[in-house]
Parts: C-alpha cells; sequence; structure tokens
C-alpha cells in the first residue's frame, strides 16, 4: 500500500507543495484533479520516485522508500505522461516493450488498432497515437501503481473513453493514480478523487472501492544484451556525427600502428643487414700500439676455443673482385667481392666440393648467378676466374678454380677460401716476402656453439696487448639507439594523437548526453537505473572504439601488403619485408580503450547528477 506523509517542497523559494498527506489503496483509480499550476504533476513525480528533493515520507507497505526510490520505481511504478516523452531514436514495438531492456516483463499486448503502425516511424504518429502507444508501454510493464498524467488529454472522445476502460481494467490488479483535468471523465470512472488548489488537498470523495485482484502475467526474460542494444541505436540516431568519430580514431591509430610498426621492423631489418654484411660470430682485433699483425699470431688464434678461423687484411691490397678475362682488369666485366674472409667448414654445398688447395674456392649461390647470369651455374664447376689486386696503383690478377657453390644467399658477392690462401698466392704476383708484409687489422671467426662475450674474455686474458670487438655491434647499438629516439619521438606524438581523438570522442559524448538527457530520463521512469543509463552511454563509446580499431586491423593488413610490394619492386628482394605487428597493436589498442574509459568520466558524472524531473521538462 502506498502512503505520503507530511510531503512538501519548494521550487525556488516558492512552496510548491504543502503538507500533504495521503494513503493509496491497493487497488482501482485514484485522480487528483485540481487546477493548472496547484502541484498535481509534481505531487505525480514524487509518488512515482523521480524527484527526490521533497521533505516527508514516502511509504510502501509501511516503510520508507526515500533513500532507495530507484529499487522502488523499477519494481512498482510505471507511468503514463502527458507529453507522451517517447523516445525517437527507437522504433515503435522499442518503445512500448523499453521496461524490458532492464528488467524482466510481461509481453505486450498490442491493443487500440496499434497492429497497424507497427511499421510506422514516431515521427509520422499523431498525437492520438502516440498517447495510446504511451499507454501500451505502460501496460508492458506490469507494476503496482500505474501514474498517469492527462493520459487522455490527446485523445479524441471515442479512444479517451477506450483508454478510460482499459485503465479501470488496469485498476482490478494495481493501483492507477491519474491526474486530468477532464472532472467528468473521472468522476464517470474513477473510485476516489483528491482535490488539489495552491499545493494542498482540499477535500477527498471516496466515490468506490476496489478489491484488488491479483494478476500473475507470463514473465519474459529480459533483452539480451540490452544496453548494448539501446547503446547501437543511440550510436545509429545520429550516424554522421558517429562516423566523424569512428573516422578521425580510426585515421589516429592506423597512423600509429604503422609508425611503430615500421621503426621496429626497420630496426630489426637493419640489424640483419648488418650482420649479413659482418657476420654475427666475426670479431677484429689489432695491435693496441701499432704494431703488425703475423700469420704465427694468426694461427695461435685460431688454436683457441672456439675459434674456427682466422684471417688477416693486407695493408694497401685491395681485392677489386673477380671476373672471367685474363688479360687485364675490366671494371665492367669484374664481379665485386665484398667478403673473401668467411669460413666454409659449416655450409652446405649445392655442388662441388671443399677446397683442397690455394687456388681453389668456394663461390656462394646467390654470387654464382650474379656472376655467371642466367645460365646453369653448376657448369661454373672447375672453370678459372681471375681475382683482381690493386697495390701502389697497380692492378695485377691471380687465378683461382671455381671448385663448389654453397647454397647460401648472401647479401654481399662473397667466395670461400683456406686460411691466409691470398696472402700465399698474392706473393708470387707482387714478389714480397710472406713475413715483411704488414697487417693492422684481423678477424676471427667464432664456433657456433660458443658466444662472442666469452671468447672475447678468454682472448683479452692471454693477448693483453691487443685490442678485440665485436663486428657489428657499435653499428647495432647506434642503430638501436637512433631507433629508440625516433620510437620515442613516434611515442609521443601518437600519445598526443590518441589524446586530441578521446578528447574528441568525450566531448561529443558529454554533448550527446546533454542532448539525449530526456530520453535518459524517460528510461530511468521504466526501470532503468543510473548505472544503466552509464552502462548504455559507455556502450556507445565501446562500440565507436570496436568500430574503429576491427576497420583499423582490416586496413592495417592491407598497408602491410602494399608496403611490402613497393619496397619489393623498389629494393628487388623481399629482405625489407614487414610483418603485422600484433605487440605494437595490440599495446596501442589496450592504450587506446584505457584512454576511452578516462575519456567517459565527464559524461557518467552527469549522469550521476541528472535531474530526471528537470530532464523530462526539457
Amino acid at each position: 500500500m502506498l502512503e505520503v506523509q507530511h510531503i512538501s517542497k519548494r521550487y525556488h523559494y516558492q512552496k510548491v507543495l504543502n503538507d500533504i498527506s495521503l494513503c493509496f489503496p491497493k487497488a482501482g483509480i485514484v485522480a487528483i484533479v485540481g487546477p493548472s499550476g496547484c502541484g498535481k504533476t509534481t505531487l505525480l513525480h514524487i509518488l512515482g520516485g523521480i524527484d527526490r528533493d521533497f521533505q516527508g515520507e514516502l511509504l510502501w507497505n509501511g516503510r520508507s522508500v526515500k533513500h532507495r526510490l530507484t529499487r522502488y520505481r523499477r519494481r512498482h511504478i510505471s507511468f503514463i505522461f502527458q507529453q507522451f516523452h517517447l523516445i525517437m531514436w527507437l522504433s515503435l514495438k522499442q518503445n512500448i516493450s523499453l521496461p524490458r531492456f532492464f528488467h524482466k516483463q510481461e509481453k505486450a499486448d498490442f491493443a487500440l488498432e496499434m497492429d497497424a503502425l507497427k511499421q510506422q516511424s514516431l515521427t509520422s504518429l499523431s498525437m492520438g497515437q502516440r498517447q495510446r502507444l504511451a499507454y501500451l508501454r505502460s501496460h508492458y510493464h506490469h507494476s503496482d501503481i500505474l501514474l498517469c498524467d492527462e493520459p487522455t488529454g490527446s485523445l479524441d472522445p471515442q479512444y479517451a473513453k477506450a483508454v478510460m476502460e482499459l485503465l479501470k481494467n488496469e485498476a482490478k490488479h494495481r493501483l492507477v493514480i491519474l491526474v486530468s483535468h477532464d472532472e467528468k471523465l473521472v468522476k464517470e470512472y474513477s473510485d476516489e478523487i483528491y482535490y488539489m488548489q495552491d499545493g494542498e488537498i482540499i477535500n477527498h470523495d471516496i466515490l468506490s472501492s476496489q478489491k484488488r485482484i491479483e494478476h500473475f502475467p507470463t514473465i519474459h526474460h529480459q533483452y539480451v544484451f540490452s544496453h548494448m542494444r539501446l547503446a547501437f541505436a543511440s550510436l545509429w540516431s545520429h550516424k554522421g556525427r558517429s562516423l566523424q568519430l569512428i573516422m578521425g580514431l580510426l585515421l589516429s591509430l592506423l597512423c600509429i600502428v604503422t609508425a611503430l610498426t615500421l621503426t621496429r621492423h626497420l630496426e630489426e631489418q637493419f640489424h640483419q643487414y648488418i650482420y649479413s654484411l659482418v657476420p654475427a660470430s666475426g670479431i677484429s682485433f689489432q695491435s693496441r700500439y701499432q704494431q703488425s699483425l703475423s700469420l704465427e699470431l694468426l694461427d695461435q688464434m685460431q688454436n683457441q676455443a672456439g675459434i674456427i678461423k682466422s684471417e688477416m687484411f693486407l695493408d694497401d691490397y685491395e681485392c677489386l673482385g673477380i671476373g672471367f678475362e685474363s688479360d687485364h682488369y675490366e671494371q665492367s666485366q669484374t664481379l665485386f667481392i665484398g667478403d673473401d674472409t668467411s669460413p666454409y667448414t659449416y655450409l652446405s654445398l649445392q655442388y662441388g666440393q671443399y677446397p683442397q688447395a690455394n687456388n681453389e674456392i668456394l663461390l656462394s649461390l646467390s654470387t654464382a648467378r650474379h656472376l655467371y647470369g642466367e645460365q646453369d651455374v653448376s657448369s661454373l664447376i672447375g672453370q678459372n676466374v681471375y681475382a683482381w689486386y690493386q697495390h701502389d696503383w697497380e692492378v695485377k690478377g691471380i687465378c683461382y678454380k671455381i671448385v663448389g657453390i654453397t647454397n647460401q644467399t648472401t647479401t654481399l658477392d662473397t667466395l670461400y677460401q683456406m686460411n691466409h690462401a691470398y696472402i700465399h698466392l698474392l706473393k708470387d704476383v707482387y714478389t714480397y716476402d710472406v713475413n715483411q708484409v704488414t697487417s693492422h687489422l684481423g678477424i676471427l671467426y667464432v664456433h657456433p656453439d660458443y658466444q662472442r662475450e666469452d671468447v672475447i674474455k678468454q682472448l683479452q686474458k692471454q693477448y693483453p696487448d691487443y685490442e678485440f670487438m665485436e663486428i657489428g655491434k657499435s653499428t647495432t647499438q647506434n642503430v638501436s639507439k637512433t631507433l629508440e629516439q625516433v620510437n620515442m619521438i613516434l611515442a609521443i606524438f601518437s600519445l598526443l594523437a590518441i589524446l586530441s581523438s578521446l578528447f574528441l570522442i568525450g566531448e561529443v559524448m558529454f554533448l550527446n548526453v546533454v542532448q539525449k538527457k530526456k530520453d535518459l530520463a524517460i528510461m530511468k521512469c521504466f526501470g532503468a537505473s543510473s548505472l544503466d543509463i552509464m552502462k548504455i552511454v559507455f556502450y556507445e563509446s565501446l562500440q565507436i572504439l570496436f568500430i574503429a580499431q576491427s576497420s583499423c586491423l582490416i586496413l592495417y593488413y592491407q598497408i602491410i601488403q602494399i608496403l611490402n610490394t613497393f619496397m619489393k619492386d623498389v629494393f628487388g628482394s623481399e629482405m625489407f619485408s614487414l610483418q603485422m605487428d600484433m605487440y605494437v597493436v595490440g599495446v596501442v589498442f589496450v592504450l587506446c580503450a584505457l584512454l576511452v574509459f578516462i575519456s567517459q568520466c565527464p559524461p557518467l558524472f552527469y549522469i550521476l547528477k541528472m535531474n530526471t524531473v528537470q530532464a523530462l521538462k526539457e
């Protein structure tokens, strides 16, 4: 049973209700009549639990509900408003079944000739049709109390009587409290009438009594993903603005993940390229006192654990390349050799055999193809090639015999030879004493099972007069350091881009809440709690984020494919190919999601502070 005790309310220092105490029956129609501005609608809002700003007590079954109005309203109250308060961005059926989005409900019964209107838009309905729609919505939520604010105000006499008949039938199963100016209609159908004037009850007539007949409707489950569905409907109601938000966030995310992917993968590709130029197993060394290296020293170092080959570079002797021309050096006919010191012990042969003499060499598969063009490279086995060396502006050649071809594809054109082979061969061409040649730079190659750092520590102990350095390490460190700085700058700009996009989302969502606060207030009247409203607003932003991120993934994949095709055409190989970096995508998407949560604080806070009654009046 509903009861109010000593209800008073002021609005802008003007007393709207003055010490009203009422006790309502469990069933029947109770009418409140009086002139405009006497406080009828305000009293109705307090009875419905949507106006919290009042003095006095609101009791249900003898217990105060003033501090749990949301629960009271959800369980026991339904409304028919004078202004209909339909949500224009929902369909006709969704408006009728609005309470089912927030809790379990009885299935709707389309009455009053509404079946023919199912396919119409709300904007095309007449005022009478909208009023009948408002009745169906209240009927859908079979609550203990039905509050009606001028339920027949927009209806012609025929439909007004039909609605009152329906309310009379409703009153058998629940309490119907209505506010109306039509005293004739009220007296015909009401069981009790309260007369108001200047915020006070001046008279009370009891015309009849109605015993409540319990109604046990078939309850249907709450809509699945109800908040998501309402959020999507809200998102779809302003498609243009939503599309702008999605596009702005999409472009920010796409630029960020693409830029970070390029820098991360370029760093890896640079490292691979550096190690393809200078093997990762190489250690360079030289004397701390600028002394020349010797073959005896190289042989001693090669006997150390973990060293598979040692070599030194002769001062003032430069390898210009190899070719088939034996008479004289021609640059156009010579293939430049970028590496002629690498070990071949652990290489696999495609054709031929390993070198057995100083004048025998192996070629990498890619080098053989570059040297022989479109011809079958296996026919190179047994052929002679000439390696040309320059010393003191004099160019001379030595003859090598190709005995094998490895299956390696190398970045630099490479030949493999026995230890110190070219030093011994050049002495016959330039007539020098092997023990008298000078070299200030040597290179050691480490066994794959050993770590370069460990080998260097051991060498430094045994040869303290020499400096040892990992080949390519400094270059790699410099590249990494530079790219880290680039990554840091990109990360800062990326964060600013995301923040600007999310600030825009937060601002637009706040304006969206302000624009739709009346619709959100209507939802609260039909069972939505503040948490429900916050979920709808939050899910709308989440859908924007999901669409933007899903579109970003698709376009990201396409951009990677386009960039790979472009780089393959430019560089002629797949060395600089890119892969989708899901780590970058994950980090950017998670960061973006966290910032979306933060951006929703202003609109969600606004919802918590929203005045339902004030919102309904706008």
